[in-house]
């Protein structure tokens, strides 16, 4: 089984939010009411929340249009999505797929959101099955261990962005087998210190994970 993570894994969401950012200058948001209302819009109380809606009510609070934000926002969400898939994420999805065990996706955010960006980057036929979680990935990630303990021989894979997170996955569940894929919005130090194996692109995971699948 491999448990994949979306954004910055398999959709270039840095990129994606400097495009979202570029679109909100145009309409004269400065770049600094977009960073703090962003850092709101995204978590509250312990929950991921954010959305194109969210984000807009909160820039409204600041005097800006929120039927002129939520236009820029919703340009951006449209089918142009695709656009933000790293070069070799749908080659890398085939590869893997191509290995014959299960494809999971496992994303944190929103849940309509998520949806939205996976549905509109075009990938969602390459996984069995998906889950967008607004709290933590731990309690999905335990469901599927219960699971793939049981049923599958091939050990279990996680692929993920996030230093800080996949630790504690990795604490948690020592039986997985983790690779990181390096963010451009994470320091490359994080990765190093982390003694997880990270690599820059998905074409790297995927050379490492044929030369260490069973």
């Amino acid at each position: 089984m491999f448990i994949i993570d979306f954004d910055d894994t398999l959709f270039n969401t840095h990129d994606f939010k400097k495009v979202r950012l570029e679109s909100l200058i145009k309409i004269g948001v400065t770049e600094s009411d977009y960073q703090e209302t962003y850092v709101e819009a995204l978590k509250k109380n312990d929950s991921f929340n954010y959305s194109n809606e969210w984000h807009a009510e909160l820039l409204g609070l600041r005097g800006y249009s929120v039927e002129k934000v939520l236009s820029s926002l919703e340009q951006t969400t449209g089918d142009q999505l695709q656009e933000f898939l790293f070069p070799d994420t749908v080659e890398f999805l085939e590869k893997i797929k191509d290995i014959g065990q299960s494809l999971v996706l496992l994303s944190l955010g929103e849940v309509r959101f998520q949806e939205l960006k996976v549905k509109g980057a075009g990938i969602s036929e390459y996984f069995d099955r998906m889950f967008m979680v607004q709290d933590s990935k731990e309690h999905v990630m335990q469901k599927l261990i219960d699971v793939g303990e049981n049923s599958f021989q091939d050990g279990m894979w996680f692929i993920n962005d996030k230093v800080e997170e996949t630790l504690l996955i990795k604490n948690r569940f020592p039986q997985l087998n983790i690779v990181l894929k390096k963010s451009a919005s994470i320091d490359e130090k994080d990765y190093q210190q982390s003694n997880v194996p990270y690599f820059k692109t998905l074409t790297e995971i995927y050379d490492y994970i044929k030369s260490n699948i069973r």
